[in-house]
């Protein structure tokens, strides 16, 4: 059994977000395309069974928007498809320089075998 990728997952659901320009999993060398979103993913073993299988992988993204606009729309509609498929989370403003931040931390279990997500 394979693990599922959810940093695949991710750039696929921040990709087709049409408001965000720029999707990246690094700072960028020049910041000229705005909205630019930046994510990391982490994972954790959540349940393995006797033969040493994952069968559940805990699973966490951070997700950081810029824009030298307000980010209250593309916030909630990332929130709102990465909660389609199960994903629970906070976001919290993080204004840096001059421009608008907004950080995104979400979570949730994944189970190998059967693809369902759900939250923890």
């Amino acid at each position: 059994m394979e693990k599922i990728n959810i940093k695949v997952a991710t750039g696929s659901v921040l990709n087709g977000i049409s408001e965000i320009k720029k999707v990246a999993t690094d700072y960028p060398s020049t910041w000229n395309d705005f909205p630019t979103a930046i994510y990391r993913t982490v994972n954790n073993p959540h349940f393995v069974d006797g033969s040493g299988e994952e069968l559940q992988t805990k699973w966490s993204i951070t997700i950081e928007l810029y824009s030298k606009n307000s980010l209250a729309t593309i916030v909630n509609n990332v929130i709102e498809q990465f909660g389609d498929i199960g994903f629970t989370g906070t976001q919290r403003d993080a204004n840096t320089a001059d421009l608008k931040r907004v950080i995104i931390e979400l979570s949730a279990i994944v189970d190998n075998k059967t693809k369902y997500v759900f939250s923890k």
